[in-house]
């Protein structure tokens, strides 16, 4: 069913193979090189795809939604979309324990409503390709907090990618410039919130899968994300103007459900603050996009 092609594979305990011969380990080496592989490419394939975020909501923004209103319709459009493919393909993946949902309220709150709401002010307030890097001191957080909740190892690579994160982050807002810094504090800030947000959203995530599939876990931070932002506007934000509604789909389908669903499919096959490096593709792509098109 397309529910199950969105859950993935079910990962099992793996027997230890002790008393098998030594090409049966061959083998398991060759599939866990080729699972890791697949991993690699659906997290740079959300990534790249969130490159093209900052383009189409500036596109939104110029139609008079606001960053909270676009937000609300992202994830709500989204969370909607799998509400109806749950329902009519697969009843099961709504079932998860009552003693989860807090887990879920905190990442719809956290890793959705607060995640999006900041990285659209910060690239309203600045550039996307600024907004686009300070979201990627992520990686960073990641990798930090990867290692305090699940006992990630900290390789010498992933300090050093981590201190790179951070550098080209400062040049991109041209730190070493306080009169710049001033000027776009408010873009500055906001960038950082959406970065630590989105590290929590990676961490919340892998929390998440550990315990249930890909869609179930999608369908649950949407959800308690739209109920919050939902919460915060009142209301819910009219529809932009009829030239704006292919960009707003696309933000809805594409930068929304397809990413996430690229995303948390590689998500449970590699580490937590790998997938958040991988992911690092998205600021070239939005910086490229932003220099070619804006």
């Amino acid at each position: 069913t397309p529910v199950s092609a969105l859950r993935g594979p079910r990962p099992g305990p793996l027997d230890d193979g002790a008393h098998l011969p030594s090409v049966y380990h061959g083998l398991v080496d060759r599939q866990s090189i080729r699972t890791h592989r697949i991993a690699v490419v659906l997290v740079a394939g959300a990534g790249a795809l969130w490159g093209t975020l900052g383009i189409a909501a500036k596109g939104v923004f110029r139609a008079g939604l606001s960053p909270l209103g676009a937000a609300l319709w992202r994830a709500g459009g989204a969370f909607l979309l799998l509400l109806l493919l749950a329902l009519a393909a697969n009843r099961r993946v709504l079932r998860v324990r009552a003693r989860d949902l807090p887990m879920f309220a905190a990442y719809g709150l956290i890793g959705v409503a607060l995640f999006m709401t900041s990285y659209f002010t910060a690239i309203r307030l600045s550039t996307v390709a600024t907004a686009a890097m300070l979201l990627y001191t992520a990686p960073a957080w990641v990798t930090l907090l990867a290692r305090l909740v699940f006992r990630e190892s900290l390789s010498g690579r992933k300090v050093a990618a981590v201190l790179l994160t951070f550098t080209g982050s400062a040049l991109a807002v041209r730190a070493y410039d306080p009169a710049a810094l001033r000027v776009n504090l408010a873009g500055v800030l906001t960038g950082l919130a959406a970065g630590f947000t989105y590290a929590l959203y990676s961490i919340f995530g892998k929390g998440a899968l550990g315990r249930y599939g890909p869609f179930t876990t999608l369908l649950y931070a949407l959800g308690f994300g739209t109920l919050f932002l939902a919460l915060a506007l009142r209301r819910w934000p009219a529809l932009p103007p009829a030239y704006a509604l292919p960009t707003l789909l696309y933000l809805i389908l594409v930068t929304t459900l397809l990413t996430h669903v690229l995303y948390t499919n590689g998500l449970r096959r590699i580490e937590a603050g790998r997938a958040s490096i991988i992911a690092a593709v998205e600021p070239v792509v939005a910086a490229l996009l932003g220099f070619l098109l804006l």
